[in-house]
């Protein structure tokens, strides 16, 4: 997928600003400085970034998905017994600098959801803490969201060490049909949510509606889980290239991994216009016949019915 020079800018901008932050704790007394010549590889701090993040595939005007963790092994903070508390000040710290607007504008927003067990965890869970809960509790839709995983700042030495001991929770040898059942249940529940049960124009949410990106991405990550384990050419992260090694594995036809990515980028191609119109952070189509002439008009449509006809092909 081709990513907007915006959302490429603000991706290249996360590094720029979390780079600040253990060098502004360490000034602050709280850590010790380790390295001057490269203080993030030795903050202890682990940025993972997941989704369209994680997998390279930024919106026009994403949000960011990251999981905050620091390594005790690694931890550099002068007083042990304060880490917890020192990492989630420092986590808040970073999602305030990336998503408050100033008169500069703002990097991302922000979203740290998909944590284990957001509700009841701090901002920045230990190493340790995060690998007992996955080996645990860890669901099924946390191992389709973990396949985009990668370290994006941060000690990433020690952000690739913790994904390598998540490996057999998410790749496993066996075939587990039950898993992907259960998959398939969160897609029919976010489908009922967002009113999805067919096909249409006016209105339609292009992400999770009927015929939408999240169809073509649960397509993909389940085929994924299934085959993973014993296929490590298919444990990539960005979604079209996961359907060209799917196919190249004799997984799914050929022609078929081509139709789903054409669908793929016209849908994102539309995703982005959306955006761009007022930088907001939508993916439903206008409601009106005035609207969806605009946004044809936008993407290079010089009659809407083409458009039309088009956007109804590829969700169909």
């Amino acid at each position: 997928m081709t990513v907007f020079r915006g959302a490429h800018r603000r991706e290249r901008s996360v590094n720029k600003r979390i780079h600040k932050l253990p060098m502004r704790a360490r000034l602050a007394g709280h850590v010790r400085r380790r390295d001057a010549a490269d203080p993030e590889r030795h903050s202890g701090l682990i940025v993972l970034g997941l989704g369209k993040l994680g997998g390279g595939e930024l919106n026009y005007s994403s949000d960011i998905d990251l999981i905050l963790l620091f390594d005790s092994a690694r931890n550099p903070v002068l007083a042990p017994a304060e880490a917890q508390a020192f990492f989630g000040r420092l986590a808040r710290d970073l999602v305030r600098i990336l998503d408050e607007r100033t008169g500069d504008g703002y990097v991302f927003r922000t979203d740290l959801r998909l944590r284990p067990d957001p509700r009841s965890t701090p901002p920045a869970l230990s190493v340790a803490a995060a690998l007992s809960y996955y080996e645990s509790v860890g669901q099924n839709w946390e191992r389709a969201a973990l396949i985009k995983a990668r370290p994006v700042a941060g000690d990433r030495l020690a952000g690739q060490r913790f994904l390598a001991e998540l490996q057999p929770f998410i790749w496993r040898k066996n075939l587990d049909f039950a898993a992907i059942a259960d998959i398939h249940s969160i897609k029919r529940q976010i489908q009922a949510h967002k009113g999805g049960s067919h096909i249409a124009v006016e209105g339609h949410d292009i992400k999770t509606g009927r015929g939408g990106i999240r169809e073509i991405e649960f397509f993909a990550q389940t085929q994924q889980l299934i085959w993973g384990g014993r296929l490590r050419a298919l444990r990539v992260a960005p979604t079209c290239t996961a359907l060209r090694r799917l196919a190249a594995t004799g997984r799914i036809d050929p022609n078929a991994a081509d139709t789903l990515i054409a669908d793929y980028r016209f849908l994102r191609r539309v995703e982005h216009r959306l955006q761009m119109v007022d930088d907001a952070q939508i993916h439903r189509l206008p409601a009106g016949g005035d609207g969806i002439a605009r946004l044809a008009t936008f993407l290079g449509y010089a009659e809407t019915e083409a458009f039309v006809a088009d956007l109804r092909g590829h969700l169909t």
